[in-house]
This record gives C-alpha cells, structure tokens and sequence, in this order.
C-alpha cells in the first residue's frame, strides 16, 4: 500500500492489541478496553484523574467516562487527595481488586509471551521507538494548535 503511513501500521497492530486482551480475559466480567485502567490504578493508585489520563495517554474526558463505569460495576472509588483538598484519588474497590487479581495474570501471560518472540533486546528497542512516536505525534499536536485557523 503506497498510502501506508508508521500510523496505520500502530492502528493495525492496536486493532491485534485488542484482540489479544478480549482473548486472555475472556473468562472474566472486565470489558477489554477497561482493562489498561483496572491495571494502571491497582499497579500504581490510588491517582488524580489527571495522573491517569497523562500515563495512558487518554483525554481527560475519556477517563472519567470509564471510571464512571468502574464506579457504577462497584470497582472503582473516589477518595479525598491528602495534597490537595480541591481533587480527589482514584482507587480500586476490593471488588475492583479482586477483579484485577484474576484477570491481569491472564493477560500477562499473553503480553510476556509476546514479548518473549521478540527477545529483550528488540522490545527495549520498540519501546524507545514507540516513546519517540509519541513524542513526535505530540509536537505534531502542539504546532497545529499553534497554527492560525485558514
């Protein structure tokens, strides 16, 4: 395809991403595309919506309408910011936990398998390659907003 772009190419590997995880967590209730959330609050919460958003590379918006469904499945919490009395944390519920105990070692397994057909070296190497994207798309992002509307 002479139109194929690195882009495209992320797509298409998301799109098998995704299959992967509706795979691996396929005996659980934990709707694949919630799962990154479950995992990054349990793995390293309780956090501002605003961390969560900034580490997944989400919108803002975007997380609150999941963790409003983590909210209403009884998994997910709101609890005071010690640091900041204006904000609140987001934490899993021991509902939530319970949850991301049975499923993360399903898809684990599947992720570290992956990673074991490309060796250590080549996924060291895909995740700087994918760290510089990310920053490309960002200033790519930053200099459109910077442009006058036509």
């Amino acid at each position: 395809m002479s139109e194929r772009t690195i882009l495209l190419d992320v797509f298409a590997a998301n799109q098998k991403r995704e299959r992967l995880i509706a795979e691996a967590l396929a005996e659980t209730d934990l709707p694949p595309e919630d799962y990154p959330v479950y995992v990054y609050i349990g793995v390293a919460g309780p956090l501002t919506p605003t961390e969560l958003a900034r580490a997944l590379g989400m919108p803002l918006s975007t997380v609150l309408f999941r963790m409003r469904r983590l909210q209403r499945r009884g998994h997910a919490e709101r609890i005071p910011n010690p640091e900041d009395g204006r904000s609140y944390l987001l934490r899993l519920t021991p509902s939530g936990e319970r949850l991301l105990a049975f499923a993360r070692p399903l898809f684990r397994a599947r992720a570290l398998a992956v990673e074991a057909r490309l060796g250590d070296e080549r996924v060291a190497a895909l995740r700087e390659a994918l760290d510089e994207l990310g920053r490309a798309i960002e200033r790519e992002l930053d200099d459109a907003l910077r442009e006058p509307a036509s």
